[in-house]
């Protein structure tokens, strides 16, 4: 099913269970098989995945997209959250939103990067209940592993100088093998690359919890893995499938690398994951 040429994307505003205002984008069909509920990475924003949605919309569903808080047009202090929990609402008011405005129609959460810990985590721990969801080379490790004595200073400041922020050290090259797509992101300036010490401890503990209470998964998840991901190591999302069992399929992609929606080659992705939601 194609996209309506009278429905183009539209865009608002929510607020969080604390009042924080967040920007949302929608890029709706007509009578949607499912509407896919994407939460983006650190430091991103919705926009960055229209192309994703447009993709999604030839093949019948809608797509939601957010601005978590501190990242896009959404409030919030740039990179920085004071407890995990945050996010997990702005996901949960973000849900609660789209299927408002759904009706019936099924509410699937597709959750990359950091985004793919934090729907693992609300999914997890009751705050959402899909029927299915999916996670896109989610960060439950970086690539290259944080040493011990870094992991001290962001716990220690977590609690002395939780605002505190460095950089992600994340190089735009490595997120697709699309030059322009390193280019755009580089040039976008409602990208950051800030994250905060109390940041970086409550995503290490998510993270580590997620992996713990994995077998615990009682719905059907489809984990998008790029094999050649140098942002994120691949091995966590392997172990999170392996502990989920047979609720866990892997779409594994040679080649690929962090942005699988926006790499060389993504019409493959679109044509898989639409399968997978048929």
């Amino acid at each position: 099913m194609a996209a309506d040429p009278q429905l183009d994307a539209r865009e608002g505003t929510l607020a969080s269970r604390d009042g924080t205002r967040l920007h949302w984008r929608a890029w709706p069909v007509p009578e949607p098989r499912a509407q896919v509920m994407a939460i983006h990475g650190l430091g991103e924003h919705s926009g960055r995945y229209e192309r994703l949605a447009r993709a999604l919309n030839e093949h019948g569903y809608g797509c939601w997209a957010v601005d978590l808080r501190g990242m896009g047009r959404s409030a919030g202090r740039r990179g920085h959250i004071r407890r995990w929990r945050q996010w997990i609402e702005d996901c949960v008011a973000f849900a609660d939103l789209v299927q408002e405005r759904s009706g019936q129609v099924e509410v699937v959460p597709l959750g990359h990067s950091f985004g793919g810990v934090l729907v693992a985590s609300a999914v997890l721990g009751g705050a959402l209940r899909p029927r299915r969801f999916v996670l896109s080379n989610p960060a439950f490790r970086p690539a290259v592993a944080v040493p011990g004595w870094k992991l001290a200073l962001g716990r220690a400041t977590s609690g002395l100088v939780p605002t505190l922020t460095m950089g992600n050290e994340v190089d735009p090259a490595l997120l697709s093998r699309d030059p322009d797509v390193a280019a755009e992101y580089a040039a976008d300036p409602l990208v950051h690359d800030r994250i905060s010490s109390r940041l970086f401890a409550e995503w290490v503990a998510a993270s580590r919890d997620v992996l713990r209470r994995a077998g615990e998964l009682s719905v059907p998840c489809l984990l998008i893995v790029s094999e050649n991901d140098r942002i994120i190591d691949r091995e966590g999302a392997l172990e999170f499938a392996r502990r989920a069992g047979d609720r866990a399929t892997v779409l594994t992609l040679p080649g690929r690398y962090h942005e699988p929606f926006n790499d060389l080659g993504a019409e493959e992705v679109f044509y898989k994951l639409a399968a997978w939601l048929a």
